[in-house]
């Protein structure tokens, strides 16, 4: 406890008041013997603790029924100047200023934290009925109106009414002419038709209207030209002039073609309609029309077209885009396909299309004959004659196993099922081969167009394997089936066989191995058995689907936090001892953009200060933990493991226990994994123990950032302004890199403020509260430059998404 001035946190309790620092927070407060603030009767407990000037309220181990500001308090969250907490029959009101908290303790609070307040007495109009409802009774107000009844005769002469006439008429005209525009219509091409139909106060000067300023329609007619028809603006100058274009009508264009043939028009490249075309309309100008028929070369024109529904025509000849070409088999009379479609029998001529045409002819009980021609438009051609030999007979190949390698006559063919075509009339030679089998030969001949099956079986080829394992009666699985148990004598194919041993309790085995026939071979397998602890049995190394590769981490003991000696320590380091009580895995690597981009395709690193945090090797920033949880979820369905996150709310939190698949590290298995695993004494940086970092001992604020950053360290230089190719520096004692500097990394756990120890209790495989308003954040990233930044044992917390902040992914041994 603490009176001087340092002080951050106050009590005041039935007239005292204690005061507490920095160093002996977070406080808690309860019934119990263990906390710092006792509150008599009470069983519930609170803690209070201080995180960068700002004040955390969270539920002690034992609580049932806290509530803040009214609300369950489920996890930590910030305390606000004003907020009551309800613990129990105590209240505790919070005065939150100047980085100082007081709290007022109060007892025997029996009802809610406040009661609703009496209804004031209502403004004047309203009154109170005796069951205490309201009246509001309207006020009406009539105005006073006099009425003046005076009537007085007038009569006014005729010439006195004439002059009131002509001096209104005068004013009327002074005004226009004071406030009329002198306006030029100037129509393109000119008309004498031009008028004003809606225009009451208008003079007419040759071109000039005197008009006043607003809008006015304007109509003009000439012949050849759409009817002038619009509105026009007058402005506020006295002098303007208005240019009014007229649109010529288009002409009447006949298109016709030589021959007379139906081919589609394009008038500058769009379609018009198919020939004959008779006064079709086209805008007056320049335009290029192109005429498109079958079997005829296109043909494009230039026309300039009047207009004014001035009539013209345009005629052209078409040039065909075909030759005739003659074509004699042997025998006659075969079907003749171009281009797969039956087109003529033999003798014939065939007109073509210009072009590589495909050609074949087809004769019953011969071999169908194919070719390509090439056919030049308009140019004639005859092919020298076909002579179409007897049809091959016809021989289906299938084998006992299937697969195996067909040989005629000492040609490859093809693997069984293999349909054959075969020349009649002599003998052929059918070797069929497959690895593991004997090869088999049969000779045979055939008839012209016939057909017939030849089957094989294969014998198989066999070698002697014995198969032993320490321990002995272990599953002998061959290509993925269970043959027997350890020790065995198998006769195996002479191919390549996959050997695995599986035991209970025991790492699984595998080897591959070749049989030969003649030469037995005998496979030892010395089984390791699993240890969970240190991991021993399970692959060092795993790697995901999108190839990330994780490492294995024992499992071990160590003291998690810092000493209130340690220089740079904040209040939310207590000391606690941990056991990792199995091995895991943790990604060596942070996950990269083009990791997370398999995912979520569209993602943006961004860049900070010009220099881009987007490269596909640079660690993934600006991602929320909530899409990390669903992009670790979907790794995991891909990989065929459980996704451990799940959706609660508007949020995702990890299932307990933890799944089999991705995840986040916990805590605990971060600072495992980074301070301690591996090394004699825990370290303080992720260098060791002492400041300044050694060159290039990772990626902080350095010299290379003083464009980009306002501070940085002053003698280090790791040549980074902002993050780096992950992996750019040494990993630590267990092959992770990273794990200081860099980007700073999302971890599972609900940030709490630090439970002090209880008891001399060591906390097994902790996951942190169930629930909570923000998410632990660990490590140090390329902003960081402070003592207290760069050690291992700071911790921090976050909401939202950060340009330094990235994830790395962590597993389940099983």
């Amino acid at each position: 406890m603490n009176s001087s001035n340092d002080w951050v946190l106050a009590t005041e309790q039935a007239g005292h008041q204690r005061h507490f620092n920095s160093t002996e927070l977070p406080m808690s407060f309860g019934g119990r013997a263990e906390d710092d603030v006792r509150l008599e009767g009470i069983d519930s407990s609170v803690q209070i603790g201080m995180l960068d000037d700002v004040f955390f309220v969270q539920p002690g181990k034992h609580s049932t029924n806290v509530r803040v500001a009214g609300e369950l308090l489920q996890g930590s969250r910030r305390v606000h100047d004003g907020d009551v907490i309800a613990l129990d029959t105590a209240r505790l009101e919070c005065r939150a200023s100047g980085g100082r908290l007081t709290v007022a303790i109060s007892a025997q609070i029996t009802a809610g934290d406040t009661a609703p307040p009496d209804l004031a007495d209502l403004a004047l109009g309203t009154s109170r009925s005796a069951d205490n409802e309201f009246t509001v009774t309207p006020v009406s107000l009539r105005d006073a109106l006099s009425e003046a009844a005076s009537q007085g005769k007038f009569r006014v002469s005729r010439a006195a009414a004439v002059t009131a006439a002509a001096f209104v008429l005068l004013a009327v005209l002074g005004w226009f002419a004071f406030t009329a525009k002198s306006v030029a219509l100037i129509v393109e091409p000119y008309t004498e038709t031009l008028r004003l139909p809606e225009t009451l106060f208008k003079v007419r000067m040759g071109d000039r209207f005197l008009l006043r300023a607003g809008s006015h329609r304007v109509q003009a007619e000439l012949d050849g030209y759409y009817p002038l028809d619009l509105m026009v603006e007058v402005g506020q100058s006295p002098d303007q002039s208005i240019q009014l274009p007229m649109t010529r009508l288009p002409g009447l264009i006949t298109l016709i073609t030589d021959p007379e043939v139906q081919a589609d028009v394009l008038v500058d490249g769009a379609a018009i309609g198919v020939t004959p075309l008779v006064d079709v309309e086209i805008v007056p100008g320049r335009h290029q029309i192109e005429f498109v028929a079958a079997r005829f070369l296109p043909e494009l024109r230039e026309l300039d077209v009047e207009g004014g529904h001035e009539q013209q025509s345009l005629s052209v000849s078409l040039t065909p885009n075909w030759a005739p070409v003659t074509l004699n088999s042997m025998p006659a009379g075969a079907d003749v396909f171009v281009d797969g479609e039956l087109a003529a029998t033999t003798p014939a001529r065939l007109e073509l299309e210009a072009g590589e045409r495909q050609l074949e002819v087809r004769l019953r009980g011969h071999n169908a004959w194919s070719g390509q021609v090439l056919v030049v438009a308009d140019e004639a051609q005859a092919l020298p004659d076909i002579s179409l030999s007897l049809a091959d007979g016809r021989v289906e190949v299938v084998s006992e196993p299937g697969e195996a390698i067909v040989n005629v006559n000492g040609e490859y063919r093809g693997r069984t099922p293999l349909p054959l075509r075969l020349t009649p009339g002599r003998r052929h030679v059918i070797t069929l081969s497959k690895p593991g089998y004997q090869d088999a030969t049969q000779e045979l001949s055939v008839e012209a167009d016939s057909g017939r099956q030849l089957a094989v079986e294969l014998t198989p080829e066999l070698g002697e394997v014995q198969i032993r394992s320490t321990p002995a009666a272990a599953e002998i699985w061959v290509n993925d089936r269970q043959v027997g148990t350890t020790p065995q004598t198998l006769q195996l194919m002479t191919v390549n066989q996959r050997i695995e041993i599986r035991r209970s309790g025991f790492a699984v085995e595998t080897r591959e191995i070749t049989p030969r026939p003649g030469f037995p071979q005998t496979l030892d397998f010395a089984l390791e058995a699993l240890d969970q602890l240190s991991g021993s049995g399970y692959p060092r190394v795993i790697r995901t689907s999108s190839n990330q590769e994780l490492r294995l981490i024992p499992a071990g003991r160590f003291t998690m936090g810092s000493s209130r000696r340690e220089q740079g320590r904040r209040s939310n380091e207590l000391l606690r001892d941990v056991e990792i009580s199995r091995a895991f895995y943790l990604g060596t690597h942070e996950v990269t953009n083009a990791d997370f981009r398999e995912f979520m395709s569209d993602h943006d690193s961004g860049d900070f200060g010009n220099l881009t945090l987007n490269e596909d090797d640079q660690p993934v920033v600006r991602v929320t933990w909530d899409e990390v949880a669903q992009y670790l979820n979907w790794l995991s369905i891909r990989d065929a493991l459980q996704p451990v996150y799940e959706q609660r709310s508007n949020s995702w939190a990890p299932v307990r226990p933890l799944r089999n698949g991705y995840r986040l590290p916990t805590e605990a298995e971060w600072a495992w994994a980074a301070r301690a695993a591996g090394q004699e004494t825990p370290l303080i940086f992720p260098w060791g123990q002492e400041l300044p970092p050694p060159d290039r001992s990772g990626n902080y604020a350095d010299l290379a950032a003083d464009q980009v950053l306002p501070t940085t360290l002053a003698t280090y230089n790791d040549g980074y302004p902002v993050a780096a190719a992950v992996g750019s520096f040494a990993p630590n004692a267990m092959g992770i890199y990273d794990l200081g500097g860099n980007v700073a990394e999302w971890i599972l756990d609900f940030y709490d403020v630090g439970v002090p120890a209880v008891s001399e209790e060591t906390l097994v495989d902790p996951l942190g509260p169930e629930m909570g308003s923000f998410h632990m954040v660990r490590g140090s990233s390329w902003r960081s430059y402070l003592q207290t930044d760069l050690r291992l044992a700071y911790r921090n917390y976050a909401t939202d998404l950060r340009e330094d902040l990235g994830f790395r992914l962590a597993r389940n041994l099983e």
